[in-house]
């Protein structure tokens, strides 16, 4: 009896070690179970979203070339470290069938999830996929607690500051000769998560 008391003391403690294991100590990637998989959009037509593992690394940096004039901002090996490293980073990748045609990299900083990259190629923009995937990082914002998103955004890029403008990002500050390569200025932009709405509102 003493040893079947023992037993059932040990697996009592193991589950409550368990329950009490810090939630950072599982990777973010593997906590978004509860997205969606599929969505239709503007053009009628069906985008599956997959969450990033090393073999989506190559369908990133194809995105990047297309999307970027052939550069690359984020190579394999920064790719690799930031998604496979790291517990807090979190990337959506976006196909048309078999095509790989956007994705969006985040990592988790305190209560503050940090848009690093966000592309679509030129055949695929004007669809709303980039909101689309803003409105997804909204929704774990909401699970993991967070209280913002935030990203960068050059200053010439005015296109994307309007986007981000109307979804209610705000310009916090200026960020002097933020990129690497030309020095260019960025606009470092926040988005305050709503304490009482799900997803961003729609347009």
């Amino acid at each position: 009896m003493k040893e079947l008391i023992d037993q059932f003391h040990t697996l009592f403690d193991n589950f409550q070690k368990d329950k009490e294991e810090p939630k950072e100590s599982v990777a973010l990637s593997t906590r978004t179970y509860y997205l969606e998989d599929t969505h239709k959009v503007r053009n009628g037509e069906t985008v599956r979203i997959e969450i990033g593992r090393r073999r989506h690394i190559a369908d990133i940096i194809d995105i990047e070339r297309k999307g970027y004039e052939g550069l690359t901002p984020w190579g394999y090996s920064a790719l690799e470290t930031d998604m496979l490293r790291s517990n807090k980073s979190l990337y959506f990748i976006v196909y048309h069938k078999q095509t790989p045609i956007a994705f969006l990299g985040s990592r988790l900083e305190n209560r503050d999830i940090h848009i690093t990259n966000v592309a679509v190629i030129p055949d695929w923009q004007m669809q709303g996929i980039g909101k689309y995937l803003l409105e997804q990082l909204v929704h774990v914002a909401k699970v993991e607690h967070a209280t913002s998103l935030s990203l960068e955004v050059r200053v010439s890029n005015v296109k994307a500051q309007a986007l981000y403008s109307k979804m209610g990002f705000e310009t916090i500050r200026l960020k002097k000769n933020y990129y690497h390569g030309d020095n260019e200025d960025a606009l470092d932009m926040q988005f305050p998560i709503p304490e009482n709405v799900n997803v961003i509102d729609e347009e």
